[in-house]
């Protein structure tokens, strides 16, 4: 919930103060990966390099729905900065790097980062 709140923010900020295309997007997946990198314990939770049936039991229904819609959130706020209508080719290119982004960065991030507060 919290990663969705942040989101949230992040995209009102962004639209204030009227951000580009690129840095909106790049800035916070980058501030969203190198969270996770140092808050990860090993390596391979860094880039999710479980099988995708492991990965969705560790980190459950809910919390995999939350990030889903914090990239998305993310992904719709950077396309309504730059509106411009994409053509098949783009909207295909966009789909796999939202995928990939998802499965391989975003995914887990709700869980590590709640694995860690409990530790501390």
């Amino acid at each position: 919930m919290y990663l969705l709140i942040f989101t949230i923010v992040y995209c009102l900020i962004t639209q204030i103060v009227n951000i580009d295309y690129g840095p909106a997007m790049g800035i916070y997946l980058i501030l969203i990966g190198v969270g996770k990198g140092l808050l990860s314990e090993e390596f391979k939770d860094v880039f999710n390099r479980d099988k995708t049936k492991d990965l969705y039991e560790k980190n459950g229904f809910k919390d995999s729905l939350m990030e889903l819609l914090s990239l998305i959130l993310i992904f719709v706020n950077s396309y309504l900065i730059d509106y411009e209508p994409f053509s098949l080719i783009e909207f295909a290119f966009l789909f796999v790097v939202f995928a990939l982004v998802y499965r391989f960065v975003f995914w887990g991030i709700t869980r590590i980062i709640r694995e860690r507060v409990k530790s501390y």
